[in-house]
């Protein structure tokens, strides 16, 4: 019995060892996902991509991203048909694979042999699946499935921002990642912290542009950066009502700061920025900054001379703990040059916004 008991614990440790070492193994071999930013690959028959399915997906993912003032769309989208997917464009970053067990093509088959047709069978109350590194690393696949063409129709609209908010947050991830995998400017960040009573991470190549009581303006300089300058600015005040947190209001603070803190030319009168609130639609939703309640708007701006202009993203948040609120704001200056990217960029730096009383309490749990 002893002999059996020792073998059996020496089977299962070599097992052990075995499975490890294969993990290990498929670690080393998977190759880093490539691919552009914003670049989404969709998987399926093509008679569904012309069809419902792919036009409900193209209404998610190739819609315009709100508050640029040229259109470009959430993802470049490449559609492959099932029978090309191989070699390298399996080592791309996002993939969306869409299969139906009605579909009777050749394409649809290898769609399904994906997630397996006994899953799909297995599942029906579910219709979508997510998995990373499936073929690379740092890749994120998403796969959307169902019976036949009108139920997972019906499914997708009811869900109709799901695909878009899904690949958008592993983009910021990504960034996130690319952002701060270089130093950060510590400097800068003790400064927010002690001096403006907030914190926020600031990748490196960032530099303090003024910096005065009650407001601090950061910025990332052109420097042959393809023709953009990348810009944060905040300030804050006493939380006296919710009239605060209204449109007109934010528009209005907005203005404020910047014609007075922003791009005056001492050589040219009416240089200052302004919201542009005419030639596009300024959006404005509720959103959560570092757990804090906060209203967010995004469009465009101008100089007041009409000489340059650009987009921003602001944020009104509200620290509950200090009774004040904070306008955070992130905004380009890149003529003629896509703004998609960037704006994602500075949408992820102001998303690390933490006030200095919620700092404190971190340091005081640690």
């Amino acid at each position: 019995m002893k002999n059996i008991f020792f073998k059996t614990i020496f089977l299962v440790s070599l097992l052990s060892a075995f499975s490890c070492s294969e993990e290990m193994m498929n670690e080393r071999l998977l190759v880093d996902a490539s691919g552009k930013p914003g670049e989404l690959f969709v998987v399926m028959d093509s008679i569904q991509w012309k069809g419902e399915l792919g036009e409900l997906i193209k209404s998610s993912v190739i819609s315009n991203v709100p508050g640029l003032p040229q259109n470009e769309p959430y993802f470049k989208v490449h559609y492959i048909e099932p029978t090309q997917f191989k070699s390298f464009l399996r080592n791309v970053t996002n993939i969306l694979f869409v299969a139906t067990l009605d579909s009777k093509t050749k394409g649809g088959a290898i769609v399904r042999s994906y997630i397996t047709k006994k899953y799909i069978v297995e599942h029906p109350q579910n219709y979508l699946l997510e998995q990373k590194d499936l073929f690379a690393k740092g890749q994120s696949v998403l796969y959307l499935f169902g019976a036949d063409q009108h139920e997972l129709a019906n499914r997708m609209a009811e869900n109709e921002s799901f695909i878009r908010n899904f690949f958008n947050q592993k983009e910021k991830e990504r960034l996130k990642q690319r952002l701060y995998k270089s130093k950060e400017k510590k400097g800068i960040n003790n400064t927010l912290l002690k001096k403006h009573d907030f914190y926020m991470r600031i990748p490196n190549g960032y530099r303090i542009e003024a910096d005065e009581p009650g407001f601090v303006w950061i910025r990332l300089p052109d420097n042959g950066n393809r023709g953009i300058d990348k810009n944060i600015f905040v300030t804050s005040t006493a939380y006296v009502s919710e009239d605060a947190f209204k449109k007109s209001e934010i528009i209005a603070w907005r203005d404020d700061i910047t014609r007075d803190r922003i791009f005056e030319d001492p050589e040219m009168k009416g240089s200052y920025m302004e919201t542009d609130t005419v030639n596009i639609h300024v959006e404005y939703n509720s959103a959560t900054i570092g757990g804090n309640f906060a209203k967010e708007i995004r469009g465009i701006w101008r100089t007041h001379t009409k000489g340059i202009g650009g987009t921003y993203l602001s944020y009104v948040v509200l620290d509950n703990e200090s009774n004040r609120i904070f306008y955070i704001d992130g905004f380009v200056v890149s003529p003629g040059v896509p703004k998609r990217e960037s704006m994602r960029e500075l949408e992820t730096i102001l998303s690390t916004f933490r006030t200095t009383t919620q700092m404190e309490s971190l340091a005081s749990k640690n």
